[in-house]
């Protein structure tokens, strides 16, 4: 039931042009506010809701348009957002999971389809870009940097195990009883991962 004085046109219309503001704002590379950022998530979801924390399940479900019933099988699935530590539902970490799962909500998209594909494209160049800024500050590193470090740990960590067990104990260990031989291969690989733990710390510290 409608309530008395409320004109759903016009709060239409102040949605729309609210929008049309963070729009602008998004093509002035400008940071949005969680609360912006939240209003695009809803709408690229086809909800006016943009609230960013559901207190309960029952709110959540309703938010994201479906029975509780269909929420609590979608709780069950893998990598589902689990609830926050103050007990609340992180809304846009679920619309996110139900994007990617191709799951369906129960509600109509808001404002048609066009201004929800709309959404979605601006919410995939804020995306884009906020991974670009990330990557520039060193946030992220790329896959082929990391592999090759990886690999040199491990050349390094060989070298180490070899020099001490192949070139230095055997000498040491020479007349010595089992006792003695386990103490001092013990030793080794104790410096060997001593001298691995700070090649890694080194480059992590250095990246």
């Amino acid at each position: 039931m409608e309530r008395p004085g409320f004109d759903e046109s016009a709060a239409r219309k102040v949605l729309d042009k609210d929008f049309e503001n963070i729009i602008r704002k998004v093509g002035a590379g400008r940071t949005l506010t969680a609360a912006e950022r939240a209003r695009i998530e809803a709408r690229a979801a086809g909800s006016d809701d943009s609230t960013a924390y559901a207190k309960t399940y029952v709110e959540l479900a309703d938010i994201l348009g479906v029975n509780r019933r269909t929420l609590n099988g979608w709780k069950k699935m893998e990598r589902a957002p689990k609830p926050l530590p103050n007990g609340q539902h992180d809304v846009s970490a679920w619309r996110e999971f139900v994007r990617l799962r191709g799951l369906k909500g129960g509600k109509e998209p808001a404002g048609g389809n066009q201004e929800t594909l709309k959404a979605r494209r601006l919410l995939v160049d804020i995306e884009e870009r906020e991974l670009r800024l990330a990557i520039k500050r060193g946030d992220y590193l790329h896959k082929e940097t990391v592999r090759k470090s990886i690999l040199e740990g491990l050349g390094r960590l060989f070298a180490i195990l070899h020099k001490r067990l192949e070139d230095e104990l055997p000498p040491l260990s020479c007349g010595k009883d089992a006792v003695g031989i386990r103490e001092d291969n013990a030793r080794a690989l104790q410096e060997a991962r001593r001298e691995a733990y700070e090649f890694f710390n080194d480059w992590s510290e250095e990246g």
